[in-house]
């Protein structure tokens, strides 16, 4: 049995195992380094959520749209979708209380 331990953990059985931290010794001090790797999927993510950083959260084209047409009446909504947004708004808060 012990045997067994002391293989799985002997200098031989060690250096077989991929670590992503090197630790060395110079001058008297030691020096430790991590390693990351970042998957294609990761850098992409990190790429896309760069890029919506940049993304307004305002379209103010859009909002001088409809502002325009609700001052000249041309604005006509969907009645059934804006009561169904409004019926499932008092949902949600009376869920809440």
């Amino acid at each position: 049995m012990i045997g067994r331990i002391s293989g799985q953990y002997s200098a031989e059985a060690l250096s077989k195992k991929k670590s992503n931290r090197n630790v060395s010794y110079n001058s008297g001090s030691f020096t430790e380094t991590d390693n990351a790797n970042i998957s294609s999927f990761g850098a992409l993510l990190a790429k896309v959520n760069a890029e919506m950083k940049n993304i307004p959260d305002v379209r103010e084209d859009v909002v001088a749209d409809f502002k325009t047409r609700i001052e000249s009446g041309t604005y006509n909504p969907p009645l059934d979708k804006l009561a169904n947004v409004l019926y499932m708004a008092g949902m949600l808060e009376a869920a809440e209380e």
